[in-house]
């Protein structure tokens, strides 16, 4: 299942003016419905990619609606930094240029923190921590950068005379938008709670395959008390919308079963690994039961809560096609 489908992207876009001249910039409203026509450019890439990250598991497809939604960037950067000032009015046109520098910011380091984290083994519950608060950070940065341009766009119409509104296309991209965002807000949560339990999961393993007991048992007392703290922080999330608890009941029983067997089984593998070479027939048998278990039962919950995460994006992210 993938960390986030993010990102946040060309949300500035207010509706077309509706002076709908020939396109000449000698007109206002065709001045701004160049720009504008290029912020939704942007908008349908980056809900192309959205769309993609949600309902398709082939990573090289994927990727490739990034590399679309990234060089559509920078040509709508492109094409709108070589715009003239529309009779010296630069306000409009130099406060969506930089929203767009804003855009390739946003996209270069979140993707860099996707990589960073892709290892889940390694890192750490700070550093998920911090890179979801990141992408809040981004943003809400990108929010005031959107707001600026509409505040932009808004003072363009008054001085030249022109009525701006909302038109339905742009209407139904901010609602597909919307969605995504509620669909991220939630998986974060739900995500964040379940991953609490990783990497004193991945020093149980890494522990039992090194034959240490010492390391095991401080990885297993770990694992007790994050799981813990995973149940109570996936026991305050609630459904989704008030009626779906799918993905949230796959973590919590992945979660269950890591907190049952490092407070049962586990506890009673230590002993055992200390006796190692003195082992009976019995305790030997006793020892591969407790690891067929935990094989069976981790590989069983693992899939299944990785599948209803991606059936919770299928599921709530709209197909785009556009």
């Amino acid at each position: 299942m993938r960390v986030s489908t993010l990102l946040l992207t060309a949300g500035f876009i207010t509706g077309l003016s509706t002076i709908t001249q020939a396109q000449t910039f000698t007109d206002p409203g065709a001045y701004n419905n160049f720009i504008v026509s290029e912020q939704r450019a942007m908008l349908k890439k980056n809900l192309r990619y959205i769309s993609k990250s949600a309902h398709s598991d082939n990573e090289k497809k994927v990727d490739a609606k990034r590399q679309e939604l990234i060089k559509q960037t920078e040509t709508s950067l492109n094409k709108i930094g070589r715009l003239p000032a529309f009779q010296d009015d630069k306000g409009f046109k130099d406060q969506t240029t930089d929203a767009i520098l804003a855009l390739l910011k946003i996209y270069s380091e979140d993707y860099k923190a996707v990589d960073m984290l892709a290892a889940t083994r390694t890192a750490t519950v700070e550093n998920m921590e911090q890179y979801f608060r990141l992408q809040e950070i981004a943003e809400a940065k990108l929010q005031v950068v959107n707001d600026s341009v509409d505040a932009a766009q808004h003072r363009f119409a008054r001085r030249h005379g022109m009525t701006l509104s909302e038109d339905p296309e742009g209407k139904r991209l901010a609602e597909y938008m919307r969605q995504v965002s509620e669909v991220n807000s939630y998986q974060h949560k739900v995500y964040l709670a379940q991953f609490r339990i990783e990497k004193a999961t991945a020093r149980l393993t890494d522990a039992l395959s090194a034959q240490d007991p010492a390391a095991f048992e401080v990885a297993r007392l770990q694992l007790v008390d994050d799981a813990k703290t995973a149940t109570t922080e996936l026991a305050a999330i609630t459904p989704f919308r008030g009626k779906d608890a799918r993905y949230r009941d796959a973590a919590r029983n992945l979660v269950k079963f890591y907190a049952s067997f490092a407070a049962t089984q586990a506890a009673q593998m230590k002993p055992l690994m200390e006796r190692k070479n003195q082992l009976t027939k019995a305790e030997a048998e006793q020892m591969n039961a407790h690891i067929t278990l935990y094989n069976t039962q981790n590989q069983k919950l693992a899939a299944a809560y990785n599948q209803a995460g991606n059936a919770f994006q299928a599921t709530y992210i709209p197909v785009f096609n556009d």
